[in-house]
């Protein structure tokens, strides 16, 4: 294919183009023996009943092609934002949302959870669970694949409506291409951005952000959120104490966290998805800015704040 590509372009006195034609060629076969490696070094780590799971979300592949959606945190920053105009909208929440009032009004379209310790089969997280089912009634769960086995057992989700990832790798090293849920996708540093990977699996653009201060090396103490207290009560390792950790530890898991999302910020500039943070401030700067407000021009602005 190279050689006669190569060929006309001569024929025609077209060097240049011959010359950019070559590199796209090796280029995508570069990305195609990539994703080939991927795909033998997934079937050697994973059952055949993991890639039957993982084959299950090809329904989600450009579900909501062309459409918007926003991913929500659970940062203190929700607090001043009005989330009820939201109803009819893609949402990807995560964590501790179920805590939040609006769900009195809607329900989200999906839930993310991403930290081993929430299946760690402890009392506190077995509550929390149970206190999750009470709020959440209807949504599409995303969890690890690795925690799936542990929450058949325990009943901890309804599996009919629970969907799973496979994590390799760490996402601040690399993110070749669009993530395929089919497939492994890298290991997140957090659950919001495992929550864009799947926004932009479904071909949602603009994704936009709420709720994602990352404000972690700004204040010590505990980790705060929108709500009071902690995310699970109780727990001897998910205290939420930021001083039980040493500075030097935050800043490179932080770090690692920004890394991660730069390589978000480029894979969907190069497929043409928007990624937007309409966080009400906070630290998240490696998406472009945009107000709240201003994606309900048919709502009261006074009422959003």
């Amino acid at each position: 294919m190279v050689r006669k590509i190569w060929r006309v372009c001569r024929q025609e006195g077209l060097k240049e183009a011959g010359r950019r034609s070559v590199r796209r060629v090796l280029s995508w076969s570069g990305d195609s023996l990539l994703r080939a490696a991927a795909r033998l070094e997934q079937s050697r780590t994973l059952s055949r009943e993991d890639r039957a799971c993982l084959a299950r979300n090809s329904t989600f592949r450009d579900r909501h092609a062309g459409r918007r959606c926003f991913v929500i945190g659970n940062g203190p920053s929700l607090k001043r934002q009005d989330l009820t105009p939201l109803a009819d909208e893609i949402t990807l929440t995560m964590s501790g949302f179920w805590k939040h009032p609006v769900l009195d009004r809607w329900q989200p379209t999906y839930y993310c959870l991403a930290d081993p310790l929430f299946f760690d089969g402890s009392e506190p997280m077995r509550k929390f669970f149970a206190d999750l089912s009470s709020r959440i009634r209807s949504t599409t769960f995303f969890v690890p694949l690795s925690a799936r086995r542990h929450i058949q057992r325990l009943s901890l989700l309804p599996m009919e409506q629970t969907c799973f990832v496979a994590f390799h790798g760490d996402l601040g090293n690399g993110l070749p291409s669009r993530p395929d849920l089919t497939e492994t996708v890298p290991g997140v540093q957090s659950v919001s951005q495992l929550a864009i990977m799947i926004a932009m699996y479904m071909g949602c653009s603009p994704i936009y952000l709420l709720g994602l201060d990352h404000d972690w090396l700004a204040q010590r103490g505990m980790d705060r959120h929108f709500y009071g207290g902690l995310t699970v009560e109780g727990h001897p390792i998910a205290h939420g104490d930021l001083d039980r950790l040493s500075y030097k530890s935050d800043l490179i898991a932080v770090l690692n966290m920004w890394n991660g999302y730069e390589q978000i910020r480029q894979v969907g500039s190069r497929h043409k998805i928007q990624i937007l943070n309409a966080t009400d401030g906070g630290f998240l700067d490696i998406f472009p800015r945009v107000k709240y407000v201003t994606l309900f021009p048919e709502v009261s602005p006074r009422s959003l704040v």
